[in-house]
């Protein structure tokens, strides 16, 4: 099966969050075994509609979609108008999560690198940049873009050391590590639509149960 390595940069207003209005997507980056392709979607401000059709070609040619929670990067070509729920999925950070006895939930990309000696990310962009609020547009091309390719290659390199424990390891952790990959489509789904909350009535209902709750405290307390 062919695999896609994907990931993606953006704005970082609440921590880059997908549904947030202010944020925008500044760059792709995708690797398979002829190389990696990074593409500038809302970093310059240029017109992007070829760059996103050929992003949905690349995904199209490929069987399973690989990153590094995953579901942040697919929230966001999403929102570009990109589909891929016909697609296989491997999130390297859930992955890591199953194969090591659930004992580090959501682990970095860093964690994950050094736990197989693999390296570590390019700091310079988290440590320099994103720290003093100068947001990914005000960064320097080159040095984004590089911060980008490195996180691609661990990735990538990360992906095959899973694949190799999941190779060996029993018929039925392959099983679980296939099913939460899958279910991440559905959870992505769910997210990117969302439901109605009804925030007064949660409230409305929260208030009525510590009533009940302090009727049976003072109850118990005069028997």
């Amino acid at each position: 099966m062919r695999s896609l390595i994907l990931d993606v940069e953006t704005t970082i207003s609440n921590k880059g969050n997908p549904f947030d209005e202010r944020n925008k997507l500044c760059y792709v980056g995708l690797l398979n075994n002829d190389g990696h392709t990074l593409y500038d979607i809302d970093y310059s401000g240029s017109p992007h509609r070829e760059r996103l059709d050929a992003i949905q070609r690349s995904i199209d040619l490929h069987d399973i979609l690989v990153g590094f929670n995953i579901k942040f990067d697919l929230h966001w070509i999403r929102n570009y108008g990109i589909t891929f729920m016909d697609k296989r999925v491997w999130d390297c950070q859930l992955v890591h999560f199953i194969l090591t006895g659930q004992q580090y939930p959501y682990p970095s990309l860093n964690s994950v690198a050094e736990y197989y000696g693999l390296g570590s990310k390019l700091d310079v962009v988290a440590d320099e940049y994103w720290s003093n609020n100068i947001d990914t547009p005000d960064i320097p091309e080159d040095i984004l873009k590089q911060y980008l390719e490195q996180d691609l290659r661990l990735t990538q390199l990360v992906y095959e050391k899973q694949l190799e424990e999941f190779a060996a390891s029993a018929k039925s952790t392959q099983r679980l590590i296939s099913l939460h990959n899958q279910d991440l489509l559905v959870l992505e789904e769910m997210e990117y639509n969302g439901v109605i909350y009804d925030e007064d009535g949660c409230n409305r209902g929260a208030k009525d149960l510590s009533t009940s709750i302090e009727r049976i405290e003072i109850g118990r307390a005069h028997v």
